[in-house]
């Protein structure tokens, strides 16, 4: 009897040790799953799937960073996993990320030391149009990059209007002009146009191209700029 009992404990422990080993298997296969090295970053970042499709290349971010040189700080509003909040604050002394999905943010913080930014970033976890939030933010320049996406008969599509974007690019753009600042650049889908984009104010629109074709636009909404009546 008592050999039975020892033979059951060691098949026990056995199947519970393997159990775990599987675990821990399955959870390192999850994070290098979580890892993406294409054309679109230098570094193999934390990124899932939806993500990487809606995530800024970096060297557009870059690009983006070098016409906002001038700035000491800024706010990237539904930032995703961070790629554009990194870019800056290679050349900036404080950049903030608000996302509202958790998920992302976490993928944000491990890019940041990645990127060995850590210490120039803060990412907050929240509603980019919650205006608590807004109101604690101190930047000189604020980045909005919400979804543009739209579902239409089942399939998920880019939106020409800036109301379209989830949150209402329209809304945020006033929250963020009254609780932060003037200084505002929207990423948008491409199918965004001049008078869309003149509903927020006047502006400089950059059309961002790679692989031979436009992906989206970005609209400059800085006091510095001049604009034609």
């Amino acid at each position: 009897m008592e050999v039975c009992t020892c033979f059951l404990q060691i098949i026990l422990f056995i199947f519970f040790f393997n159990f775990e080993l599987a675990k821990g298997v399955f959870a390192i296969f999850m994070l290098k799953k979580n890892h993406i090295n294409v054309d679109k970053f230098s570094k193999k970042v934390f990124c899932d799937k939806g993500s990487y499709l809606i995530s800024c290349p970096e060297q557009v971010a870059v690009y983006l960073a070098s016409l906002l040189k001038r700035y000491k700080s800024a706010v990237e509003l539904c930032s995703g996993v961070g790629i554009t909040v990194l870019a800056l604050a290679k050349s900036m002394n404080k950049v903030y990320g608000i996302e509202i999905d958790r998920k992302r943010l976490e993928m944000s913080i491990h890019n940041a030391r990645l990127y060995g930014v850590e210490r120039k970033v803060k990412f907050i976890l929240g509603d980019a149009t919650n205006e608590d939030i807004l109101k604690n933010i101190k930047a000189e320049v604020a980045i909005l990059d919400p979804d543009w996406s739209i579902n239409v008969a089942g399939k998920r599509l880019q939106s020409g209007r800036l109301k379209d974007t989830s949150p209402n690019t329209l809304k945020l753009f006033k929250k963020v002009k009254k609780y932060v600042t003037g200084n505002i650049v929207v990423r948008s889908s491409k199918h965004v146009n001049f008078k869309e984009f003149q509903k927020l104010g006047c502006c400089q629109i950059h059309n961002i191209i790679y692989g031979n074709r436009i992906r989206f636009k970005y609209g400059f909404y800085l006091s510095n700029k001049k604009c034609k009546k």
